[in-house]
């Protein structure tokens, strides 16, 4: 899921009836498996678990704003409406967004999962401060292998979120094993985390895991 600050993202999630994943996966692996991307660019396909509804799995398009996708000569437009065509066959419903990176700092190979948490965040600046602060703090210990992100939805913006936080794991039990040692060992970082931010109203949280990368 390696994604660099100041990116772009256009993201959409699908509903697919169980026993088709596979199909799926390999309708994006035969388009995507010798893309040419321009740099910083990439595609990510994802597995939607708790808290994500009906929707079962996302696509995610990311790269430099203004310049992101594939090279210009790498995919026809037939190639393009015939991969979308073939998708939509197994699609009931679907929901699209597009968004930034604000900051992000990646975690190793192991951490496959995400939580994303959408959220409306009143005061920016303060917020961004926050983050860095206890980024800063913890970035040795808890955060040390853990991706830590966060940038906004601008476009679409699900559940009426203004901006999305980001935390990486390696599973269920290592993401509450997290939020344990967040609030257990690590008291005073946090409390001091959630006076400084600012106000924000926490709408939802999505386990994200990812399926497949190109780039």
């Amino acid at each position: 899921m390696s994604i660099s600050a100041q990116n772009a993202f256009s993201a959409i999630e699908i509903q697919v009836d169980r026993g088709q994943e596979v199909a799926v996966a390999k309708l994006v692996d035969d388009y995507m498996k010798d893309a040419k991307f321009k740099e910083g660019s990439g595609f990510n396909l994802e597995r939607l678990r708790q808290g994500s509804g009906d929707f079962t799995h996302r696509f995610v398009f990311y790269g430099p704003i203004g310049n992101r996708g594939r090279v210009n000569s790498d995919v026809n437009e037939f190639e393009r409406d015939a991969f979308w065509t073939k998708v939509r066959q197994y699609i009931k419903k679907s929901r699209g967004y597009s968004g930034r990176v604000i900051d992000w700092k990646q975690g190793n190979d192991k951490q496959n999962n995400f939580l994303v948490y959408y959220v409306q965040v009143k005061d920016p600046t303060s917020y961004a401060k926050a983050h860095k602060t206890i980024l800063k703090k913890l970035g040795n210990t808890e955060f040390k292998n853990r991706t830590v992100a966060f940038g906004t939805f601008d476009i679409g913006r699900p559940e009426n979120a203004t901006h999305w936080i980001g935390l990486s794991g390696e599973g269920t039990d290592d993401l509450l094993m997290m939020h344990k040692n967040l609030q257990e060992k690590y008291v005073k970082e946090v409390t001091e985390y959630f006076s400084n931010r600012g106000e924000v109203i926490d709408l939802k949280d999505v386990r994200i895991e990812s399926v497949a990368q190109y780039n």
